[in-house]
């Protein structure tokens, strides 16, 4: 035992470097402790050997007859014998799966002949009960097919899948038959079909053709037109309302009201209630009732609305960009006030009659002055009314319609 353990641990760098590469993960610390016994003994036959070398095989023999070095043998052939009975009972286990494997692969070539005999048997079922008839049942169709009507079917008496296909190939030919039958008839209304698709054709490119010409005038409106349904929905939109509210192509035929208002709230032509403002057009749009409106955009644009409703439920609504008359009118505006301004602080009197009822419609501070009456209590009044009859003849030379002036007298 000494002998076979010098030997193993002289070979033992070998042996560790072989046996870590199959060493188990439960046998790793038995092998550590053993690593560390081996590396001892390998010191100890190098010191063993220097000595017998430099010194004298009798130092030698001297150093190493020690009780550690009998007790490092000792366990270093304890942990040999355990290895040795822990993969003695392996390679018994190992024996016995291999037993087992046997026995294993003998039921496998059993299972597997058995096999081939089901599928065997099954070969020669689906070849004389389903192949067969089946090849039959497909001639059959291929005669039909072929406009042989008059042949018989065979198999219709069977129950099973093959008795509901030849069924089912039986009802195929009666539609076949029936088919003929339609095509012969509808030979004589050919004509009639044609002439009918005709007249779609005609009525089709007429629809066209109108629906293009209105769709051509809506777009050419310098308005902006938009029609809704029952519901809100857009059936219509023209270029110049998209163009009037910025909206994106995304916005056309099918979209609704509130898309439109939700994009004005978002590009900032919108500063209302959305959905309070959509629920007052659906409550006209339900009683139908007409409305005119004029609105100021968030851009400081002026919007006409004129709202119309439609048979059916509808809704139209024509939206006119009045920004350039508001400019005009209020430009009118100033000016008249600037004329007026003007006017009344002119030294002179100024009159303004209407030339067909001879009414004063105008007059200054000065003519005031000059007739020791207020504006309110000459306006709209005539020369009769005023002036005493010797001061007629004056006021007549004006002629009717003018604007006089009357110097103080």
């Amino acid at each position: 035992m000494a002998m076979s353990c010098s030997n193993a641990i002289a070979n033992s760098p070998t042996l560790w470097r072989d046996g870590r590469r199959t060493v188990r993960a439960d046998d790793a610390e038995q092998f550590s402790a053993f690593k560390k016994r081996i590396s001892q003994f390998v010191e100890f036959r190098r010191e063993l050997v220097r000595r017998a070398i430099q010194v004298s095989p009798a130092a030698a023999r001297e150093w190493g007859d020690n009780e550690a070095i009998r007790a490092l043998r000792i366990e270093l052939n304890a942990d040999l014998e355990a290895l040795a009975r822990i993969y003695s009972e392996r390679a018994r286990d190992a024996s016995e799966l291999g037993d087992q494997g046997k026995y294993a692969s003998w039921y496998l070539f059993a299972l597997g002949f058995c096999t081939l005999i089901l599928v065997a048997l099954n070969i020669s079922v689906m070849k004389n009960y389903v192949l067969g008839p089946l090849a039959e049942i497909t001639n059959a169709t291929d005669a039909i097919t072929a406009g042989k009507l008059d042949g018989v079917i065979p198999y219709v008496t069977r129950t099973d899948e093959i008795g509901r296909l030849a069924h089912a190939v039986r009802n195929f030919r009666e539609a076949i038959r029936r088919n003929f039958e339609l095509e012969q008839l509808e030979i004589g209304t050919a004509k009639q079909r044609d002439a009918a698709i005709g007249d779609r054709d005609v009525f089709t490119d007429k629809y066209h053709a109108t629906k293009w010409r209105l769709s051509a005038a809506i777009n050419s409106m310098p308005q902006g037109l938009i029609m809704l349904d029952a519901q809100a929905n857009v059936l219509v939109i023209n270029e110049q309302y998209r163009k009037m509210y910025g909206l994106p192509s995304s916005i056309k035929a099918g979209s609704s009201l509130e898309d439109i208002l939700l994009h004005r709230v978002g590009s900032g032509l919108f500063t209302g209630n959305v959905h309070g403002y959509l629920g007052t057009v659906l409550e006209r749009i339900s009683k139908q009732q007409p409305s005119s409106d004029e609105i100021v955009l968030g851009d400081g644009r002026f919007i006409s609305i004129q709202e119309r409703p439609m048979n059916g439920g509808g809704w139209v609504a024509v939206h006119d960009d009045i920004t350039e008359q508001r400019r005009n009118q209020r430009i009118l505006e100033r000016t008249e006030r600037f004329l007026i301004t003007v006017l009344e602080n002119v030294p002179q009197a100024l009159f303004a009659r209407d030339a067909r009822s001879l009414r004063y419609t105008f007059v200054n501070r000065a003519a005031e002055k000059l007739l020791g009456l207020s504006r309110a209590q000459i306006i709209g009044k005539s020369v009769r009314d005023i002036f005493p009859v010797e001061k007629r003849r004056f006021d007549r030379a004006q002629g009717p319609g003018c604007i006089g002036r009357k110097s103080g007298e």
